[in-house]
């Protein structure tokens, strides 16, 4: 028996549909690549240039060092996008992340008591008196500090903390997040590239990301 074959003519109304159905595969794509989260860094130059470390200017930032942007391999804005891109992918929305301030701190200070001189009478020398405590902190209050203040009861190792302050806008809302980071092991403290130093580095970013996002409500 024969088959009858069934040949299928394009109408203008089938081809229409084709290309509807093309398109609209298309801008499917299209949106599933887009992120709906646009990041845009409006930082001054002196948070984003420089190389390593460098200290802050005034009496009370002595051993205040910001932490310069290359001194993490991605940089410190693309791990923030990297890790908030996502939580806005499929989702519909489209907002808009303005980084007005973002900088990360080494913080060196130690807050120092006692050790003055006190006069007690042997053989008619001044001797030292109560020995020198040194504390975790910073020696001058937050309003006096340009910027990585910190008080001890927020570090939770023994060593030289971190310090994330970041400000911004998000759908033209005011963001405002501090992070304060304590490292595990001693630290060379160069932020030059190396091993110890950008492990802690990053993973202030990352705790930076997260209060972000907490703070924006994802």
């Amino acid at each position: 028996m024969a088959r009858r074959l069934t040949r299928i003519v394009a109408t203008p109304i089938l081809t229409a549909m084709l290309l509807m159905n093309c398109l609209q595969s298309s801008r499917a794509q299209d949106t599933a690549d887009k992120p709906e989260l646009s990041v845009i860094d409006l930082r001054p130059p002196e948070e984003k240039e420089g190389v390593g470390l460098t200290e802050l200017a005034g009496k009370c930032n002595s051993e205040v060092f910001r932490i310069a942007d290359v001194a993490s391999d991605p940089l410190k804005f693309d791990l923030l996008k990297d890790d908030l891109q996502p939580l806005f992918r499929m989702t519909g929305e489209h907002k808009t992340l303005t980084v007005l301030n973002w900088s990360i701190y080494y913080n060196k200070q130690v807050q120092v008591h006692g050790g003055g001189l006190s006069s007690i009478g042997i053989q008619g020398y001044s001797v030292p008196g109560k020995k020198k405590e040194r504390k975790a902190g910073s020696k001058c209050s937050r309003k006096e500090s340009a910027g990585g203040w910190y008080e001890g009861s927020e570090i939770h190792s023994v060593y030289y903390p971190l310090i994330s302050e970041f400000e911004g806008t998000f759908g033209g809302k005011p963001v405002s997040v501090r992070v304060v980071h304590s490292p595990q092991t001693r630290l060379p403290g160069k932020f030059e590239g190396g091993a110890e130093d950008t492990e802690e580095l990053v993973a202030i970013v990352h705790e930076t990301s997260e209060a972000v996002a907490h703070a924006i409500g994802r």
